[in-house]
């Protein structure tokens, strides 16, 4: 009965390696999965509890150097437009305001007429640990270039049976202050947002 009781828990234990692939990922140009990301943030609503929001249309690009993790670059592009918010589900019977439309194109928000996209480019990345990381870049926000550094974490590998491409998992998470990409402060949601991006990324 012993032996039954340690093999099924060297089983289990090895359940999460086996998943994520215990080969090394190959090196190459990696696109977005897009059915298997998210891209969300975060800000503190009248200094009470934290208002959560996404974009639901962005686009990731990897140059992946598993050798040399600092070799690698990461760009990324976000349509402003596709902010949602849970706002529509949980409004007033009585109104009929479109919040998100509201974020999208207001002046004091996204501004998304005028400035139609959001980009990112990284330009260094350090490792801080044997599946983590900083990557630092150019977050182009609201017209202005200025430098974001993103914790990062490599969450795996696998071979996905029905593509035959190999895929790597990241996170990454940091925070910015909305004012220093011209953003209007105050207001009930406060100028520190945090983000964060968890990302399926496969072979081109």
């Amino acid at each position: 009965m012993r032996s039954i009781l340690f093999a099924l828990a060297a089983t289990f234990l090895s359940a999460p390696a086996l998943a994520q692939g215990t080969t090394q990922a190959p090196a190459g140009e990696y696109v977005l999965d897009r059915t298997h990301a998210s891209l969300e943030w975060k800000g503190l609503h009248n200094g009470l509890a934290w208002y959560s929001a996404r974009f639901t249309n962005f686009d990731i690009k990897l140059t992946f150097d598993p050798a040399d993790v600092t070799k690698s670059k990461v760009t990324a592009t976000i349509d402003p437009k596709s902010v949602e918010t849970d706002f529509a589900k949980t409004r007033p019977a009585s109104s009929t305001e479109d919040f998100n439309a509201t974020l999208a194109s207001g002046e004091r928000f996204f501004n998304a007429g005028k400035f139609p996209t959001i980009t990112f480019a990284s330009s260094a990345i350090t490792k801080t640990g044997a599946n983590t990381g900083k990557m630092t870049g150019n977050l182009t926000f609201l017209g202005v270039t200025k430098p974001v550094t993103l914790d990062v974490t490599y969450i795996g590998n696998r071979n996905d049976p029905r593509s035959q491409k190999h895929k790597v998992g990241f996170q990454a998470v940091g925070t910015i202050n909305k004012t220093a990409w011209g953003m209007a402060a105050g207001g009930p949601i406060a100028d520190s947002i945090k983000i964060e991006i968890n990302a399926e990324m496969v072979q081109k």
